[in-house]
């Protein structure tokens, strides 16, 4: 964990970069998360439990947005509970899909800082003998 400033660890997290080469893509598309970096090796997540950490980084999304996005619409506008239970429940489940790489590349980021990611270790190759 050399070189790992909060805002290098910032910017791997926001550009979904690996946090421990830097270079490496976490995700192949926008809902498709690779297994290990492509660059350096390193294996993202070992547990299937690890992603829930990442559905609370979601559930926060989500709530964010759902109160931001209400005050807007309770004192900006005169429409009806339905229509505003609508358009808010519509609102956070876009964000949580819209942000689901951040959050994702966020808790990868977390989880390299909690010692979870580590190098994978170099294997040494024996030389083969030669026979004469």
């Amino acid at each position: 964990m050399a070189n790992d400033s909060a805002s290098a660890l910032i910017k791997c997290a926001l550009n979904c970069r690996c946090p421990v080469c830097r270079n490496g893509a976490i995700f192949q598309s926008h809902f498709k998360m690779n297994r290990e970096c492509p660059r350096c090796h390193v294996v993202f997540w070992k547990d299937p439990g690890e992603t829930l950490g990442a559905m609370y980084l979601d559930f926060a999304v989500a709530a964010a947005s759902f109160l931001v996005c209400w005050a807007i619409l309770a004192f900006a506008t005169h429409l009806s509970d339905p229509v505003q239970i609508f358009i808010l429940c519509a609102i956070s489940c876009g964000s949580v899909l819209l942000c689901y790489p951040l959050t994702r590349s966020a808790w990868t980021v977390l989880v390299y800082l909690s010692g979870g990611i580590e190098r994978p270790r170099l294997r040494t190759i024996q030389g083969g003998k030669k026979s004469a």
